[in-house]
């Protein structure tokens, strides 16, 4: 790959005892952290067990992967054709989940300044996501001033907010301001917020997986069809891991709603709701060829290439491999069009100036 390649989805592995070591004293007995029997690694917080994933699958019992160690990444990166990465929590993704705010929130803190302490000496290499709680508007204003004071370029929210909250909430208008002023990417990975096993039996991994993505779907219905992306013209959000075939479908189905449901459509939208999806939503994807035909229909700036470093679902270590044949299947696109797609968007997003990866001194 010739290209400048900077994936919209890569995980960093915390440290085994990050919120036992840095929780406030009264909270260490309820930390976050990860646990294992023979068969499970499970994921724990206040207690519960929020998920578990069994062992043996060459992923979650594999201590080789550089999710924590940046010259074994760097190595990795190299090895795959990757330039830059955007940085999501591995366990933190689980925070959303906890019931408790008290809890969620520091956990939250915990995360945000351990983070930008580990990425923010390669600026053109790594973009990590702060972690937002929403739990309510008035806290995750505060973490999102905080943060940006901190130095985070983008920070992600659950796919579901805590209790009934909604992304169509009037109370959250003081978040979206706030993000639009400054510049700061909103971003939403996959099943955050989610229970991740909702189904057992005949099917049931890919149909846990596939439901899950649905959720982005909607999570995009609301910022649209609610006005929030209308009223904040600049601001732009980032579905993460759900592909991105889905957008003109979405597209065209709220179109077909909004002017056919005229009468009862409140607010009514300066553009049509398509125009405003394409325009301000990117989603990121993998292996998803079909979304190449949607351009004439979408655009490409919807679209970003990821490569969900180390997941056993992502394209590690064969990213290159992975490229070459989702554009050899689509030879019409332009150099241009596949360069934004591979990393000049992410750039431009976040204001890096793309280059190859260079050669990486690693701080002390």
């Amino acid at each position: 790959m010739a290209n400048y390649v900077f994936s919209m989805d890569s995980h960093v592995l915390e440290p085994k005892t990050l919120w036992i070591d840095n929780l406030p004293a009264h909270l260490k007995g309820r930390a976050l952290q990860a646990k294992r029997d023979e068969k499970y690694v499970m994921m724990v917080a206040d207690n519960k067990v929020m998920h578990r994933m069994q062992l043996g699958d060459d992923n979650t019992d594999n201590d080789r992967v550089g999710g924590s160690d940046l010259k074994l990444r760097i190595e990795d990166m190299r090895k795959d054709g990757i330039d830059g990465e955007l940085i999501y929590p591995n366990l933190g993704t689980m925070i959303p989940r906890i019931e408790d705010p008290e809890l969620a929130l520091a956990c939250v803190h915990v995360y945000n300044d351990w983070a930008i302490e580990k990425f923010s000496p390669y600026p053109d290499i790594f973009v990590p996501s702060a972690l937002l709680p929403m739990v309510d508007a008035a806290s995750t204003l505060a973490e999102l001033k905080r943060i940006h004071a901190l130095g985070f370029r983008t920070a992600t929210l659950p796919i579901k907010p805590a209790g009934d909250l909604r992304y169509n909430d009037p109370s959250l208008e003081v978040i979206w301001d706030y993000a639009e002023a400054n510049g700061i990417v909103l971003t939403f990975h996959i099943s955050t917020g989610l229970v991740l096993v909702q189904e057992k039996g005949p099917g049931a991994a890919v149909i846990n997986y596939t439901k899950l993505s649905f959720e982005n779907q909607n999570l995009v219905a609301y910022f649209v069809c609610s006005g929030v992306l209308d009223r904040h013209p600049k601001l732009k959000i980032v579905v993460v891991e759900a592909g991105a075939s889905w957008i003109a479908a979405l597209g065209e189905r709220m179109d077909e709603s909004y002017i056919a449901h005229d009468y009862y459509v409140s607010p009514k939208l300066s553009r049509k709701p398509s125009e405003i999806l394409y325009s301000q939503v990117i989603a990121t994807f993998q292996y998803d060829r079909a979304c190449f035909n949607n351009i004439p229909i979408t655009g490409h700036k919807c679209m970003v290439w990821a490569s969900d470093y180390p997941h056993m679902e992502g394209t590690f270590p064969h990213s290159k491999k992975v490229v070459a044949e989702l554009f050899s299947d689509n030879p019409e696109l332009s150099e241009q069009v596949k360069a934004d797609i591979l990393g000049l968007t992410a750039a431009e997003l976040f204001g890096i100036k793309p280059r190859s990866l260079p050669e990486l001194r690693l701080a002390a």
